[in-house]
């Protein structure tokens, strides 16, 4: 039987041999379990016989929901991910869930499902990194002080690039704007200062943009970005109530 037990953050570098650090498919997993602040991180590590881990879920807290923590396993089979929340959450206890979206399918019968939102990652190569020039961009401090870059008007903030999390390879980025900004192309804009912004630091940004967001994904590409083939799912869910 699968050996679920709680990791202290203290131990999480015990961790680090499953993931590939230099890789954009383990980055979000890599972050949240290796340098997602301690104070808000809980890891559920499962155990081979001789007490290893082989697979992994951090639960975090973060900015993406205020009430509901963040779930982001780290698994190759379905009875591993299962028992990972099981002995995470209880019975009808809301919160996100972030995976391959193939492993969707897994969670049938087991997990409620609520609305789910799928992405394509998106990965900066610096070689087609096109800096696009705007003085209107001005650098700002994002909801959790964050890297941020902005264009405002009058009227508020037209489009804004920042930082969901940032590691010491990848940094995960987002980007908002409203009609005008996209029709004017000002997303290329902050999106380009933002990106070069990490470049800077030697850090490599990714992109998840929701799968039908083809505008989105052209933006993107103007700047730089190029896609990876990484499918994921981001799911409202509950463990379901037992019999």
């Amino acid at each position: 039987m699968t050996d679920v037990k709680v990791i202290p953050v203290s131990d999480r570098k015990q961790l680090a041999p499953l993931l590939d650090l230099q890789s954009a498919a383990d980055a979000m997993a890599a972050y949240y379990a290796l340098e997602h602040p301690a104070e808000r991180v809980r890891l559920f590590g499962c155990n081979s016989p001789t007490g290893d881990p082989f697979g992994f879920m951090a639960v975090a807290q973060t900015g993406l929901d205020l009430f509901r923590p963040l779930a982001i396993p780290f698994v190759a089979r379905r009875q591993v991910l299962l028992r990972l929340l099981r002995d995470a959450f209880r019975p009808r206890q809301p919160f996100l869930l972030h995976l391959p979206s193939d492993q969707l399918a897994w969670l049938e019968g087991q997990v409620e499902v609520g609305s789910v939102q799928r992405a394509e990652t998106l990965r900066l190569e610096p070689s087609a990194y096109e800096p696009v020039l705007n003085v209107l961009v001005v650098e700002a401090a994002g909801p959790t002080d964050r890297l941020r870059y902005e264009i405002r008007t009058a009227e508020g903030t037209r489009a804004a690039a920042g930082v969901n999390w940032a590691g010491q390879r990848f940094a995960e980025v987002y980007l908002d704007a409203d009609d005008l900004a996209r029709g004017r192309r000002l997303t290329e804009s902050v999106l380009s200062a933002l990106v070069g912004r990490l470049l800077g630091e030697r850090r490599i940004a990714l992109y998840r943009v929701e799968t039908e967001r083809l505008a989105a994904k052209t933006e993107a590409f103007h700047v730089g970005f190029r896609p990876t083939g990484i499918h994921t799912a981001l799911a409202e869910a509950q463990m379901a109530a037992e019999d």
